[in-house]
């Protein structure tokens, strides 16, 4: 009996398929082990470095300008003409110096009338006691009396105060800025005379925002740069309680000495406060992440390897990297890899210190 040709390579096939099938079980089963899936119970490694405290201070710069401590108009309690100016502008008055003078002109006779007045009811009711004591006069005519110098005394010393307003006195030492009137201008009550600026100390004002005047408290040294080039050194004064409504900026006043009166009103001025030094941890920025409710912080390594989150604070930035208040005493900051791993996990780890790290 004849086989056909397509008999014979059907055959042929057949018999290749099942030689590869007969291989593939003798040589592939060893080949199974090496592909298995690694076990799901190995640890995962992260990178850390030692990140200890340093002392760390903050600079806020606020511009500004400077302002004298107390800055007074003068003004007449009086009217009358000006009879004299003593002080020039620009002088250094004292205390009570006389800075305008008015013309007395019936003032003083006032006064003479007020006191010869206040004699003659004096004698009156001197005159009522001694005859009330020998029984010569009622008790009610002594009462009267008294009355009546009361009165005279009182109107002897309106008119002393009416002749002092005259002359019109610095209320303080200070520089004698400006001068309004002249010798002959008439002034009426409430006019002015001059500008008393107080020359030591001085201030320098300006404005901080919301987010930096947590940073500054009374007693932080500062030091301003003038627009006219002076470099001057002071103590923060106040720290507002209070924002402004319209900036929500909140006012900082530095009290500058001025011994010599160099510094002048109203310049233009930039200065820096330093805050009180304090310890703080500075940690790259790459190393801050963010836990399920949305706080920040940075990860670290406890007790057993167990990674643990520490929520932090930023108070400063710098190229190399951010500052932060929240970390006590020295820790183990995990700075690849923190962004895989959660509070708790067990971890290898490897020091990140040979490795380039980014800020």
């Amino acid at each position: 009996m004849k086989v056909s040709q397509s008999v014979k390579l059907a055959g042929i096939v057949v018999a290749l398929i099942a030689l590869y099938f007969l291989v593939a079980s003798l040589f592939g089963a060893g080949g199974g082990e090496n592909t298995a899936a690694p076990e799901t119970g190995s640890t995962f490694t992260v990178l850390t470095t030692a990140v200890s405290p340093e002392s760390w201070r903050d600079e806020i710069v606020v511009r500004g300008r400077t302002q004298a401590e107390r800055k007074v108009t003068v003004r007449a309690e009086t009217s009358g003409a000006v009879l004299e100016t003593p002080a020039e502008q620009g002088e250094i008055v004292e205390k009570g110096h006389v800075i305008c003078r008015l013309n007395v002109d019936a003032r003083r006779a006032q006064l003479g009338e007020a006191r010869a007045a206040f004699e003659k009811a004096e004698l009156d009711y001197k005159a009522a006691t001694k005859l009330f004591e020998d029984g010569f006069r009622a008790e009610t005519g002594v009462a009267a009396a008294k009355a009546s110098r009361d009165q005279a005394a009182a109107a002897m010393e309106r008119a002393a105060l009416e002749l002092q307003k005259t002359d019109i006195k610095a209320p303080f030492e200070g520089v004698f800025d400006r001068r309004y009137v002249e010798v002959g201008d008439f002034m009426a009550v409430g006019d002015p005379c001059a500008t008393i600026i107080q020359h030591s100390p001085f201030l320098v004002v300006g404005a901080v925002s919301e987010q930096d005047v947590n940073k500054i408290t009374k007693d932080d040294r500062g030091v301003a740069r003038l627009a006219t080039g002076e470099v001057v050194e002071g103590r923060v004064r106040l720290v507002s309680s209070t924002a402004d409504p319209a900036t929500r900026t909140f006012d900082v006043e530095l009290e500058i000495p001025n011994e010599d009166g160099a510094l002048r009103d109203g310049v233009t001025a930039e200065f820096r406060v330093f805050a009180e030094e304090r310890n703080a941890h500075r940690v790259p920025r790459s190393a801050l992440v963010l836990d399920d409710g949305g706080d920040i912080g940075v990860r670290t390594i406890g007790s057993g390897n167990a990674v643990v989150f520490a929520p932090v604070t930023m108070i400063g930035e710098t190229p190399s990297g951010v500052w932060v208040s929240g970390l006590e005493g020295d820790v183990t900051l995990i700075v690849r890899g923190q962004e895989y791993v959660s509070a708790g996990q067990i971890v290898e780890t490897a020091s990140a210190d040979d490795t380039d790290t980014p800020s």
